[in-house]
C-alpha cells in the first residue's frame, strides 16, 4: 500500500479534477484497507476489484494508476492503454529494457498519455539544478554518477508456504514464471527477487 497512498494523497489534492472510481489489489485485506482509506479520505466510495481487467472494461474510467510490484508495470500499461485509457506507472516503468521499449512504442499506437512516477524530477529543488545545469553553470556536463545505498534486514531464503486465503497467487504472478508461493516474498520482499523485483541484487 505505500505507493498506492502516494496515489491516493495526490489524487486527493486534484479532486476537483480527478475522482477514484475503483480500487484494486489480488490481496482481498489490502484491498479493504485501501477501500476504507479512499473512503476516509476523499469521502467518496471507490469500487472495490481484484482483476483489474474488470476495471479497464468500464467506459467511464479515463486513467489508471498502476502501484503493483515490478514484473506488473507494462503489461498492466500496456493493457491500459489498449483499452483506451491513461496511465500513471510508478517507476520503474518496465521490468527490463525491452519492455520499456514495448511501452513506448505501445503509447505512440494508442495515443494517451503516460507517466512514469519519478517524482524526484518534479521537486523544485532538482527543477532548479536542471535548470541550472543546461543553462552552463558547470559546464558541458559529459559523465554523471549516482547510487543509492542502505542497510536492510535480511529476508531469509524462506520456505514454500500455502497461500494465504486472501491471495491470488496465479494473478499476482501475473506476467512472471510460475513459482510455488514463498512465505518471504508478499507484500513487500519481493523487490529482491529476479522474477518480480529490479534490484540490483534481486535473486
Amino acid at each position: 500500500m505505500g505507493a498506492g497512498n502516494a496515489h491516493l494523497a495526490s489524487l486527493k489534492a486534484n479532486k476537483d479534477a480527478a475522482r477514484i472510481s475503483h480500487v484494486c489489489d489480488v490481496d482481498s485485506d489490502i484491498l479493504r484497507k485501501f477501500g476504507d482509506a479512499v473512503q476516509r479520505e476523499t469521502g467518496e466510495f471507490a469500487a472495490a476489484v481484484k482483476d483489474f481487467r474488470a476495471i479497464l472494461d468500464q467506459k467511464e474510467v479515463d486513467a489508471i494508476t498502476i502501484a503493483t510490484p515490478d514484473h506488473w508495470h507494462t503489461p498492466m500499461a500496456i493493457a491500459g492503454l489498449q483499452a483506451g485509457k491513461h496511465v500513471y506507472v510508478e517507476k520503474p516503468c518496465s521490468h527490463n529494457p525491452a519492455e520499456g521499449a514495448m511501452l513506448v512504442e505501445a503509447q505512440k499506437k494508442y495515443g494517451k498519455l503516460v507517466q512514469m512516477g519519478n517524482q524526484q524530477r518534479s521537486s523544485a529543488h532538482s527543477i532548479e539544478i536542471v535548470e541550472k545545469i543546461h543553462g552552463g553553470v558547470i559546464g558541458r556536463p559529459y559523465l554523471a554518477k549516482a547510487w543509492y545505498s542502505n542497510v536492510r534486514k535480511s529476508i531469509g531464503t524462506g520456505k514454500e508456504a500455502p497461500v494465504p486465503a486472501q491471495l491470488d497467487w496465479d494473478l499476482w504472478q501475473g506476467p512472471a514464471p510460475r513459482r510455488p508461493y514463498r512465505d518471504n516474498v508478499h507484500p513487500y520482499n519481493w523487490h529482491w527477487f529476479r522474477n518480480y523485483g529490479t534490484r540490483r541484487n534481486a535473486q
